[in-house]
C-alpha cells in the first residue's frame, strides 16, 4: 500500500522553525530562508555542489554544478 501524499496547507516561508535535518520539508524551508534573506552561503548550504546539480530558471536557462547555479543567486540577490 502505497503513502498518501497531501499537499501542505501553509505556505513555505524560511521562517518554519523545523529541528530534523530529515524531516519533510526541511531543505525546502531553508532555501526559502536563504532565498528571502539574500543570504548566499547559506543557499550554498542547501545545494548540491555535484556537477550534477541542476537549475532551470528564467534568468539564465539551465544551469549545471554550484558554481553556475551560483552566479544566477549572486545576479538576483
Amino acid at each position: 500500500m502505497s503513502k498518501r501524499i497531501t499537499p501542505m496547507e501553509a505556505p513555505v516561508t524560511g521562517r518554519e522553525e523545523i529541528a530534523d535535518r530529515t524531516a519533510p520539508g526541511y531543505a525546502l524551508a531553508e532555501f526559502y530562508r536563504a532565498l528571502n534573506a539574500r543570504d548566499l552561503d547559506l543557499m550554498g548550504r542547501n545545494w548540491d555542489h555535484s556537477e550534477e546539480a541542476a537549475m532551470d530558471n528564467p534568468l539564465g536557462g539551465i544551469m549545471r554544478g554550484w558554481p553556475e547555479i551560483r552566479s544566477i543567486y549572486e545576479r538576483l540577490f
